[in-house]
C-alpha cells in the first residue's frame, strides 16, 4: 500500500522500506541538514524563524532527553509501551514533543483542548497514561484533569527549536526495528465521541506509514513548496498532513501565529504577507470567508493551490473557485483510515471538484443504502490489506476485518471511479469549522427530560449548534409567547447543562439556540415512530434560520423576571440565580465573586441578563442607562448588587459609596494587616551568607522580566527564587519566551537555570509557607536577603475587597515571612505600588514619602489596593526593623530599544481607536510622563539593592513630562486609517461621542472597553498628580537616564504595534 517508496521529492531519498519514524528523522537530520523544514512566527514581532533539519533533529533529541529524566525511556521491543498525553496549543513545540516521545519509545496521545474536562479524564484512564504535557494556556485545565484521571507527572511541552551550534548538540539513541514495532501504537488520536465521550484510536507504524497517498507526479509537480498549517496537530489529518509534507514530500512547514486565532481576517493578513506560503492547508469556513474579504480571491488566485481538510466545501464556494480559475484540493479522510481519496485524479473534469477517486491501494466495498438497487447511496468500508487494518475494526466481511465509515457517496453519472460524498449513515451534525457533534448522545439526555416529546440537533454548516424541541404533549405552548417560552428554556435548562457536560466545547449548546416546535407542525415521525432528522430540519428550515439571525443580534436570552418586590432583600434571590447561572455553582451572596471564579464574560452576562429584565419590566425600563458597564466589577457579590439594584430604583441612580465610606474601608483595612505582627528574632545557628538572596514574584510579564534580567546581570546577586502563581509549572518555558520576545539575554537566563542560580517555585502568596514544601520553604526562609514583591493584578474593575483575598493577604504573608527570618536582618521588602494610590492630589508634586491620607487615591479598587499595601509596609517598618521600599510607578511605556509596548496598555488601545474612529484627540490628557520598561526596572534594582537600604517610597516615573500636544503631530502622521487618509484632529470630548456611536465590536476596536476609563480622565476623575523624583535620580542611575518622550519614540511605539498586526501598517 501507499506509495511513499517512490517519491520524486526535492529531499534525499529514504532508503527502500517502510521504516520507524525516529529513524526518518535522524535521516533527514543527517543527509538534509542544511535544508530549511519549519518556520514559526518570532514571539512579538511580524519575523519567522527558519529552522533546518539538522536544527529540527537537535530539538527533537534535546526534547527527548528532557522528557527521558522525567519518565523515562523504551529502550527495547520487549519493554511495554507507556502513553503520555499532549493537551496544548498547536505549535512547533508541540510537533517537537510529538516526535521526541517518538524517540523515547513512547507512545503520544493527542488531546483536543476543546474537549471538556469529563473526556479529557475518560482519554487518560482508557489509555494509562502514566503523564500528561502541556503548556501555559492549558495547564489549569490540564492540571485538574490529570489530578482527576490520577495521573501524577504534568511537564511542560517542548520549547520552540532554535538553530544550535554543534558541540552543543547531544543525540538521542534510538536502536528498535520496524519488524519489532510496525504493529505496536505509535501514536493516539481520539473520534469526537460517539457515546457523549471521545474514544482514543490508536496508530500503529504501518498504520502511519500508509497513511497518506502521494503519487511520484503529484509530489515531482510541488516539490520544494513551502504550506501553512492552520489545522491543530491533535487533529488527524493535522498530524498527518504536517508529517507528510516534514518528512516525505519536502514542503516547509509554516506555523501560523499561536496568539492569533486562524480566521479570515488573520488568513488574509498571512497572504499578503512576506512569509505567505505556496500552499494552505485549512478549513472551508475559514477559506470561505476570506475569499469575501476585498481582493481575497485574487490573494487565493496566487497560492499553488489551496488544501481542503475537515468538512465538504460548500458547494456554491467550490463552483466559484472552478469560475475564478482558483485551484484547490479536498481531501477525504478520517482518524481511524487517514486520507482516503487521490488528491489530482486523471480524467476530472473541473466542474466535477464534489467528486472524488478513491485511493486505488485501499480495499474498499461499497455497501447499498438506498431503497432502488445499485442507485445508492453506498456506504464506505475500507478492510484489510496486506497486513495493513483500519485504526479501527468495526466490521468482519467475507473473513477480513474493516472499517465501516458511515460515510454515504454516489457515483458519477459516466465516471465510474468518481463518487460524491453526499452525508453520513449516523448522526453527526459537521460544523461550518469541521468540527463534528454527535447528536445523538445530547438527544438522548433531552428525551430523558418530561417535558421534552423528542429533541433534533441541528447545526450542519453553521458556525454552532441547536435543538429542535418538541414539548411532551402535556405541555405543549405557542412559542410565539414570549413569557411562556423563557419559561419552558428555563425549564429543561437543567437537562441541557447535563448534556453540555458531556460534550467537548463546540458541541454546546446555548439557550438561545433551543428551538420549540409549533403546535399544528408536527416533527415527522417513521412507522416506528422515531424523528425522521432530515425531513425534521427541513420542516422547520425558515425558524432554524431565524433563530440563527436572532442568537447573532441578542446579547442575552436569558428570560428571567424581576421579583414584585424592588428592596434589596428581595433581589438576593434575583441575582443569585443569574450568578448561579453565570458560574454554574452557587456562591454566598456575601462572597466575593471574583474569588469564586467570576471573570469578565461572565460578567457580561450577568449585567446583560440584568439589563434584559429592566427592559421588559415597566417599572424599571426607563433605567437601563443608569446601570455602568463596570456593575458587577462594582458590586462584586450578590449582596451588594441587590443593594445597589435597589437603590437605583429607589433613587434613580447607582450609589458608588460617600468618600467616607471609602476612606473607612481602606483604614479598617490598613489596620486589620498590621495588627499581631511577629517579632524579628535570628537564629544563633544562621551565618551570614555573602551576596543577595532575592525573591522576585510576577516575574514573566514585562516590568517582572526586565527586573530578572537586571539581577541577573548584577553581580551582587548570587541566586534568584522566582515565585509564580500555583499551577505555573510552565514558569521556565514562559520567562523564556518573555525574554525571546523582549530581546533579553536569553543564554544568561538558560545559564543561570541549568547552574542552580535561578530557580522557580510555584506559590500560592496567600497561603502558609506560600504553599511551599516544608524543606523549600525553610531553605528559601533561611538564605533571602531581598523580596521584589511584583505581582499584583492588574484590574482596574475590580473592587478592594476583591484584592484582600490573595494580594493584601499575600503582603502580609511577605511581611511574615521577612520577620520570621532567621537572618541577622531580616530581608528587604521592596513593593510596587502605582501613582494610582495618590492619583488625586493636584497641588503640587507628591512627595516621596509615606501619604496617610486615603482620599489621595484613585476611586477604584486597584489604586486602594495599592495604597493600602503601601501603608501597611509603612506602619510595620515603623513598629519592626524591617526595612520596607514602596515604589510609586508611572506610565510604563516599551523600552528603549525596541519600543516593545504590550497592546492592552491603555495608550496603544488609545492610539487604535484612533486609526478605527479616523481621528485623534488633541487634548487626552496635558502631559504625559511614560518611563521606558528597562529604566523602571533599573531603577527598582538599583535601589532595592542598595546595602543596608533604609525604607521609604520612591517615585519611578519620567523626570521630564511631555506635553500631549507634542507628540500629536507624530501620532496623526504615523496612523494611517482604513481609506489611507490621516486622521483629522478634534477634542476628546467629542472623540469619546464617536467611540459611542461607532457600530464596531470591542474585537475590532478594543478603546470601546475603556469608554468609561477615557470619560474619567475629562472629568478630572483619572490621574491628576506629578510625581517628585528628586531623591530617587540621586539614588538611581537608571531614572536619571530616563529619556523625554518626543515624536520619534512615539513613532518607534506606532511602528512596533503595525509589526505585531495590532495597528494597520500602510
Amino acid at each position: 500500500m501507499g506509495s511513499i517508496d517512490a517519491f520524486t521529492s526535492n529531499l534525499t531519498p529514504l532508503p527502500a522500506g517502510p521504516d520507524l519514524l525516529p529513524n526518518v528523522i535522524d535521516f533527514r537530520s543527517y543527509h538534509d541538514a542544511s535544508k530549511v523544514c519549519v518556520s514559526y512566527p518570532q514571539p512579538g514581532t511580524a519575523n519567522y524563524i527558519d529552522i533546518t533539519y539538522s536544527d529540527f533533529g537537535h530539538a527533537v533529541d534535546k526534547a527527548a532527553w528532557e522528557f527521558h529524566e522525567k519518565i523515562g525511556a523504551r529502550r527495547s521491543s520487549e519493554e511495554p509501551t507507556k502513553t503520555v498525553g499532549i493537551l496544548a496549543r498547536s505549535d512547533a513545540g508541540y510537533m517537537i514533543s510529538i516526535y521526541a516521545l517518538h524517540k523515547c519509545g513512547i507512545v503520544p496521545l493527542l488531546i483536543s483542548p476543546r474537549n471538556s474536562r469529563a473526556a479529557v479524564v475518560n482519554l487518560l484512564k482508557l489509555t494509562g497514561s502514566v503523564a500528561l504535557i502541556t503548556d501555559s494556556f492549558n495547564e489549569a485545565e490540564a492540571l485538574a484533569s490529570a489530578e482527576e484521571a490520577g495521573v501524577t507527572t504534568v511537564l511542560p511541552v517542548a520549547p520552540l527549536p532554535v538553530h544550535a551550534p554543534a558541540d552543543k548538540r547531544k543525540s538521542f539513541p534510538f536502536t528498535m526495528k520496524w519488524e519489532e514495532e510496525c504493529d505496536k501504537p505509535v501514536l493516539i488520536m481520539h473520534t469526537s465521541g460517539s457515546t457523549g465521550l471521545p474514544k482514543p484510536v490508536a496508530w500503529n507504524s504501518r498504520f502511519v506509514w500508509h497513511q497518506g497517498y502521494y503519487p511520484p507526479k503529484f509530489v515531482a509537480k510541488y516539490a520544494g513548496s513551502s504550506v501553512l498549517a492552520t489545522l491543530p496537530l491533535f487533529h488527524g489529518s493535522g498530524v498527518a498532513l504536517t508529517r507528510a509534507s516534514l518528512l516525505w514530500l519536502g514542503w516547509r512547514v509554516v506555523f501560523s501565529d499561536p496568539s492569533r486565532p486562524v480566521n479570515a481576517s488573520s488568513l488574509y493578513d498571512f497572504c499578503q504577507s512576506p512569509n505567505a506560503t505556496d500552499i494552505v492547508i485549512g478549513a472551508p469556513s475559514v477559506i470561505e470567508e476570506m475569499g469575501t474579504i476585498d481582493g481575497g480571491l485574487e490573494v487565493m488566485r496566487q497560492r499553488k493551490f489551496w488544501f481542503f481538510v475537515g468538512a465538504p466545501v460548500p458547494p456554491h464556494f467550490g463552483d466559484l473557485l472552478v469560475k475564478q480559475r482558483i485551484h484547490f484540493l479536498s481531501m477525504l479522510g478520517s482518524t481511524e483510515i487517514g486520507q482516503m481519496n487521490v488528491l489530482e485524479p486523471d480524467g476530472r473534469a473541473p466542474e466535477d471538484w464534489q467528486y472524488h477517486q478513491i485511493r486505488p491501494d485501499l480495499n474498499i466495498v461499497l455497501e447499498p443504502r438506498g431503497s432502488e438497487p445499485g442507485a445508492g447511496p453506498f456506504e464506505l468500508v475500507i478492510l484489510e490489506k496486506d497486513g495493513w487494518k483500519p485504526g479501527t475494526i468495526n466490521v468482519n466481511i467475507n473473513g477480513r476485518d474493516g472499517y465501516s465509515t458511515s460515510d454515504l457517496y454516489q457515483k458519477h453519472a459516466s465516471h465510474s471511479r468518481l463518487f460524491r460524498h453526499c452525508g453520513r449513515a449516523d448522526d453527526v451534525v459537521v460544523l461550518s469549522n469541521g468540527e463534528k457533534t454527535m447528536s445523538r448522545p445530547i438527544e438522548t439526555v433531552l428525551d430523558a427530560d418530561p417535558l421534552v416529546g423528542a429533541a433534533v440537533v441541528f447545526g450542519t454548516g453553521r458556525a454552532q449548534n441547536g435543538v429542535l424541541i418538541s414539548p411532551s404533549s402535556e405541555h405543549v405552548f405557542d412559542p410565539s409567547d414570549d413569557s411562556a417560552l423563557a419559561a419552558f428554556r428555563n425549564a429543561v435548562w437543567p437537562s441541557v447543562e447535563k448534556a453540555n457536560s458531556k460534550s467537548p466545547s463546540h458541541s454546546q449548546i446555548w439557550k438561545e439556540m433551543l428551538l420549540i416546535t409549533t403546535p399544528g407542525k408536527e416533527l415527522p415521525r417513521t412507522d416506528k415512530g422515531s424523528i425522521q432528522r432530515k425531513k425534521a430540519i427541513a420542516l422547520y428550515a425558515d425558524e432554524i434560520d431565524a433563530i440563527y439571525l436572532a442568537a447573532e443580534s441578542t446579547a442575552s436570552s436569558n428570560q428571567m423576571p424581576l421579583p414584585t418586590s424592588l428592596d434589596s432583600d428581595s433581589l438576593v434571590p434575583f441575582f443569585s440565580q443569574i450568578i448561579q447561572e453565570a458560574m454554574g455553582k452557587p456562591v454566598a451572596e456575601h462572597a466575593d465573586l471574583f474569588a469564586n471564579g467570576m471573570d469578565s464574560l461572565k460578567a457580561i452576562f450577568v449585567r446583560n441578563t440584568l439589563l434584559a429584565a429592566l427592559k421588559r419590566d415597566q417599572r424599571t425600563n426607563g433605567l437601563v442607562a443608569q446601570v455602568p458597564q463596570n456593575f458587577v466589577f462594582m458590586f462584586s457579590s450578590t449582596r451588594s448588587m441587590a443593594g445597589a439594584l435597589g437603590k437605583l430604583v429607589e433613587h434613580g441612580h447607582i450609589a458608588t459609596g460617600s468618600t467616607e465610606d471609602h476612606v473607612a474601608s481602606i483604614n479598617a483595612m490598613i489596620e486589620k494587616y498590621t495588627q499581631g505582627l511577629p517579632k524579628h528574632t535570628p537564629s544563633a545557628q544562621s551565618p551570614d551568607i555573602p551576596g543577595e538572596t532575592v525573591i522576585l514574584t510576577g516575574s514573566t510579564g514585562s516590568l517582572g522580566s526586565f527586573i530578572l534580567n537586571n539581577l541577573l546581570h548584577d553581580g551582587r546577586v548570587v541566586k534568584v527564587h522566582c515565585f509564580n502563581r500555583a499551577g505555573s509549572l510552565l514558569s521556565p518555558i514562559r520567562q523564556d519566551a518573555s525574554f525571546q520576545e523582549r530581546h533579553l539575554d536569553r543564554d544568561a537566563l538558560q545559564s543561570a537555570l541549568s547552574q542552580g542560580t535561578l530557580v522557580f517555585h510555584d506559590v500560592e502568596i496567600n497561603k502558609p509557607n506560600f504553599g511551599l514544601p516544608s524543606h523549600v520553604f525553610a531553605e528559601i526562609h533561611a538564605s533571602a536577603t531581598l523580596i521584589i514583591h511584583n505581582a499584583w493584578a492588574l484590574n482596574f474593575n475590580w473592587s478592594l475587597e476583591t484584592f484582600e483575598s490573595v494580594h493584601i493577604k499575600g503582603l502580609r504573608n511577605v511581611v511574615d515571612f521577612a520577620l520570621t527570618s532567621p537572618r541577622r536582618v531580616p530581608p528587604r521588602v521592596a513593593f510596587t505600588s502605582s501613582v494610582a494610590s495618590t492619583g488625586q492630589m493636584s497641588t503640587g508634586p507628591v512627595p516621596e514619602e509615606s501619604i496617610d491620607d486615603p482620599t489621595v487615591c484613585l476611586v477604584q479598587g486597584y489604586a486602594q489596593s495599592k495604597f493600602v499595601g503601601e501603608r501597611i509596609l509603612t506602619l510595620v517598618s515603623e513598629k519592626t526593623n524591617l526595612i520596607s521600599m514602596s515604589f510609586r510607578i508611572g506610565q510604563i511605556c516599551g523600552d528603549k530599544a525596541h519600543s516593545i509596548w504590550n497592546a492592552t496598555d491603555n495608550v496603544p488601545v488609545l492610539l487604535k481607536g484612533c486609526q478605527e474612529l479616523k481621528a485623534v484627540p488633541v487634548d487626552w490628557v496635558p502631559v504625559v510622563a511614560w518611563a521606558p520598561v528597562d529604566n523602571v526596572a533599573g531603577t527598582i534594582v538599583d535601589v532595592s539593592l542598595i546595602p543596608e537600604g533604609t525604607s521609604g517610597t520612591f517615585h519611578v516615573t519620567n523626570p521630564t513630562p511631555t506635553p500631549w500636544a507634542d507628540l500629536v503631530p507624530s501620532i496623526q502622521k504615523n496612523l494611517v486609517t482604513v481609506d489611507g487618509s490621516l486622521p483629522e484632529l478634534i477634542k476628546m470630548d467629542e472623540w469619546i461621542q464617536r467611540l459611542k456611536d461607532c457600530d464596531q465590536s470591542p474585537e475590532d476596536n478594543p478603546a470601546i472597553k475603556l469608554v468609561a476609563f477615557f470619560e474619567n480622565i475629562i472629568q478630572g476623575k483619572g490621574i491628576r498628580c506629578r510625581l517628585a523624583t528628586d531623591k530617587t535620580r540621586r539614588l538611581s542611575p537608571s531614572l536619571s537616564k530616563v529619556p523625554v518622550v518626543d515624536g520619534n519614540i512615539m513613532a518607534g511605539f506606532i511602528d512596533y504595534w503595525k509589526k505585531i498586526n495590532f495597528l494597520r501598517a500602510n
